[in-house]
């Protein structure tokens, strides 16, 4: 059995997270939160880390479509680097191109409205990463 691992979807009110089961399969939706600092970021996760009994955390880079850095990047990445000096588990970075747009089109494809799911898109795209992740390693 493997520890779980939890996946972060950086916005810019809200971070959608994700968590994977205990065999390092599937990831599934896990929560939505909404942020203001880094610092209450950093918070929140530790709980989460020991709730959830997490051992490693996937932060979701959205790089260009070219692969290269925009703003955002550089903004994911000031934050996925305080994450690695506050936390007591490894962050790592997961390419994230497109999975927002995914993560809309899921919902499309189940009748809702994306403009109304926001909560649920970020999750959603969590998941994304996050499964992408696990299908990486395994």
């Amino acid at each position: 059995m493997k520890d779980k691992i939890l996946a972060i979807d950086v916005g810019q009110k809200r971070i959608g997270v994700a968590i994977s089961d205990a065999l390092g399969m599937l990831a599934h939706p896990y929560k939505t939160i909404r942020w203001r600092t880094v610092k209450a970021l950093i918070y929140e996760l530790k709980e989460i880390i020991e709730q959830e009994k997490i051992v490693s955390i996937i932060v979701g880079m959205p790089y260009t479509l070219k692969g290269g850095h925009s703003k955002k990047t550089e903004e994911v990445h000031v934050i996925a680097e305080a994450l690695k000096d506050a936390l007591p588990v490894p962050v790592l970075v997961q390419d994230e191109r497109l999975t927002t747009k995914m993560a809309e089109d899921a919902l499309r494809s189940v009748g809702k409205k994306p403009s109304r799911e926001r909560q649920q898109i970020d999750q959603i795209a969590a998941v994304y990463i996050l499964q992408s992740y696990l299908d990486g390693i395994n």
